[in-house]
């Protein structure tokens, strides 16, 4: 038998886990555990091998989630595994000053994810539109279907320049736009089909007003770009270095 990690949170954390299944072959209910004299890890039993199913994810999800909802934690990546409680207790009381510090960076935040893509067929009607050289190539290679591949490569790589210009734009336009509603922001991988993707911090009692902020700019931007928000979700993408 192994102990799951879940997450950190301060001893005087409400939790309330212990109706909730947890992953593993044979769940048994999320607990809580001393590690220290400020801190509680919320762990779980797993015995056997444990895999990235469905049902083990969402389990993962729903615990961590209904610990955000009652205090500042620290979530765990699905998979973190030890050998028992004592090694659990140990490591964390180890590290206790930079669990500590973590806890309060996000005490009182939530994560919202937002991504925005490009409606590309309207982005690349109003870059031919504004865009006097690309347009005047355009229509050149309209009238003189047999022009050299060097032109029609020359007119691909302005397009796919111009593109990538406007994607820097927006996405700095969409940035500024939300930033002030949120205390930190982390810039996510890339994703395809995607011009952005960030992570923001925002203080609870901004939520509401970052996720109108989110409304607003869907409808500002609809006919040229889709938005896509998630959340309130687990920080953790501002405390994955701890």
């Amino acid at each position: 038998m192994s102990t799951y990690l879940y997450g950190i949170t301060f001893a005087d954390h409400p939790a309330e886990v212990g109706d909730l299944r947890g992953v593993g072959p044979s769940p048994s209910p999320a607990r809580v555990l001393a590690a220290g004299d400020e801190l509680r890890a919320v762990v779980g039993d797993v015995d056997g091998e444990l895999r990235a199913k469905r049902r083990d994810l969402l389990a993962h999800q729903e615990i961590l989630q209904a610990l955000c909802e009652k205090g500042p934690t620290l979530p765990m990546r699905f998979g973190v595994v030890a050998d028992d409680d004592t090694a659990v207790a140990e490591e964390i009381a180890a590290k206790a000053e930079v669990y500590t510090a973590a806890l309060q960076r996000v005490r009182g935040h939530v994560e919202m994810n937002v991504k925005v893509s490009h409606r590309e067929e309207a982005v690349l009607g109003q870059i031919l539109a504004g865009d006097e050289e690309i347009r005047n190539l355009a229509a050149s290679l309209r009238e003189d279907a047999g022009r050299g591949q060097a032109e029609q490569v020359r007119f691909g790589e302005l397009v796919a320049g111009r593109l990538e210009e406007r994607e820097g734009e927006d996405a700095n336009a969409v940035l500024s736009y939300l930033l002030p509603l949120a205390s930190e922001h982390a810039p996510g991988p890339r994703v395809d089909g995607c011009f952005f993707n960030c992570s923001f911090l925002v203080p609870q009692e901004k939520l509401a007003e970052f996720q109108d902020a989110v409304q607003r700019l869907t409808t500002l931007v609809e006919e040229v770009a889709e938005v896509r928000a998630q959340g309130p979700l687990p920080p953790y993408s501002f405390t994955e270095d701890e």
